[in-house]
């Protein structure tokens, strides 16, 4: 059995008591959410016939979304989304998953194409059929400084590194004191950094990055904003949210790149243990050492004709990830874990 509710601010304590460490999930984020990309979220809680929570998920809808995005083909679909409505690395759902196939079945009943984002590989609902999306690029910090860190780089990425900080010198480095302050020009930057983006899921307004849940470090030259990043601090998790840079002095200051060494330095320098660096741009962040940690997708339809013919193209619409062994980046050889892209 589930109840569900139809605003976040009407969860009640149990919620938070099963999100874990996924961050977007909490219950003031997704109150924040809703006044800021309002998309009809539903959240549903799933619980035992003892009356005890066990699952917990959200749902919303986009009336054209390419499936096909990975892919030279566009369609646009409707689909029901079980992810939180930005493009992170969390899926939408938390809890101890023994109730997977009430779960499964309350799903498969939704009308049209079901769409359940950034699981495990060992995860799967009964009647959905698995892909792959984008990988998490992740960094484990390991360093004590960021200079220690560019030491433990084969030369060809420190020289890279290097320079980068050398040609942004003139810029100035600042956090916002009070997110407020993310003007028109800012929210300029992210628009540019987004009509650039081959994929392009959701567009966030303004209003997002004006809350206080971020941190967000800007890049100046002589008084105008020319770059941003915007960071959330999970615990010793440090998440790599949205950045926004102007192309036209990117050449020339090296923006982005030097933007992702501050990243770096940010995490290093207050003790966090690794740097979420998100799923999009990989090739800029597995320079930087990170590594893959693969993520899935599952999906449905409720029409059976349509389920099966989603099934025969199935592994031809997931995410091809880049040859991660191709980054020789530090001297020393990196471990991989269960979790990584092979």
């Amino acid at each position: 059995m589930y109840r569900v509710y139809q605003r976040a601010e009407e969860l009640p304590g149990e919620w938070d008591d099963l999100t874990g460490d996924n961050f977007y999930l909490k219950k003031d984020f997704l109150e924040f959410i809703e006044e800021t990309d309002p998309c009809g979220q539903r959240y549903y809680i799933f619980h035992h016939e003892n009356g005890e929570a066990d699952t917990i998920l959200m749902t919303y809808s986009r009336s054209r979304f390419n499936l096909f995005m990975f892919t030279p083909l566009k369609a646009s679909l409707s689909i029901t989304f079980i992810y939180v409505p930005l493009s992170v690395t969390r899926p939408g759902y938390a809890g101890r998953e023994e109730l997977l196939p009430e779960v499964s079945r309350f799903l498969r009943s939704i009308k049209g194409y079901k769409l359940f984002l950034n699981t495990r590989e060992d995860f799967s609902l009964p009647g959905f059929i698995q892909t792959t999306t984008f990988p998490r690029c992740v960094l484990a910090l390991k360093w004590k400084s960021l200079d220690e860190y560019l030491k433990d780089l084969r030369s060809s990425y420190r020289r890279r590194y290097r320079l980068a900080l050398k040609r942004s010198a003139p810029l100035s480095f600042r956090m916002l004191e009070n997110n407020e302050e993310f003007d028109d020009r800012l929210y300029s930057l992210y628009e540019e950094v987004y009509e650039a983006s081959p994929y392009r899921i959701e567009k966030l307004g303004k209003a997002f990055f004006q809350g206080p849940q971020t941190r967000i470090f800007v890049y100046s030259l002589d008084g105008l904003d020319v770059g941003f990043i915007q960071l959330i601090e999970n615990g010793k998790e440090l998440i790599f949210e949205f950045v926004g840079f102007d192309h036209a002095l990117n050449r020339q200051y090296d923006i982005y790149i030097s933007l992702l060494v501050r990243i770096v330095e940010y995490g290093i320098n207050n003790g966090f243990t690794t740097i979420d660096f998100g799923q999009t741009a990989d090739e800029a962040k597995l320079r930087l050492g990170t590594r893959y940690q693969a993520l899935y997708a599952l999906l449905h339809h409720s029409n059976p004709l349509v389920h099966g013919l989603t099934r025969l193209f199935i592994n031809k619409i997931g995410y091809k990830p880049l040859d991660q062994d191709h980054f020789h980046v530090f001297h020393h050889k990196n471990n991989l874990q269960k979790s990584e892209v092979t």
